[in-house]
C-alpha cells in the first residue's frame, strides 16, 4: 500500500513539473497553447488577489502582472490539487481487487 503512495506522489510532481516547464517554456510551445496555459496561471491568483492576497508583482507598463513568489508557491499547490484528482482517479481504476482469503 505505501509504495502505491509513493508512486502517487511521483506522478503528481513529475505531472506538476511538466505544467511548470510548459508555463515557463510557452514559447516554445504551438502559439494555439499560450492562452490555454496562461489561464492555468490567472484563473488560480485572481480569486486570491481579489480577496488581498499579494500574489502578483507589479505590471510592466501595459502589461500584465506576473505572479511573485506567493503568487508561484500558490500555483504550485492549485496544480498539485488539480493533478492530483486525474492521479486519483487513474489510480481507483487500476486498483486491483483484494485477495480473497
Amino acid at each position: 500500500m505505501q509504495s502505491n503512495r509513493v508512486f502517487a506522489i511521483l506522478a503528481i510532481a513529475a505531472l506538476v513539473a511538466l505544467h511548470a516547464g510548459a508555463v515557463a517554456f510557452v514559447g516554445a510551445l504551438p502559439d494555439a497553447w499560450a492562452p490555454a496555459l496562461a489561464a492555468t496561471v490567472y484563473l488560480p491568483l485572481w480569486p486570491l488577489s481579489a480577496v488581498g492576497v499579494p500574489v502578483f508583482g507589479p505590471a510592466p507598463s501595459g502589461g500584465w502582472p506576473g505572479p511573485n513568489a506567493a503568487g508561484w508557491v500558490m500555483l504550485l499547490v492549485a496544480w498539485s490539487v488539480m493533478w492530483a484528482i486525474p492521479v486519483a482517479l487513474v489510480a481507483r481504476w487500476c486498483r486491483r481487487p483484494a485477495p480473497a482469503r
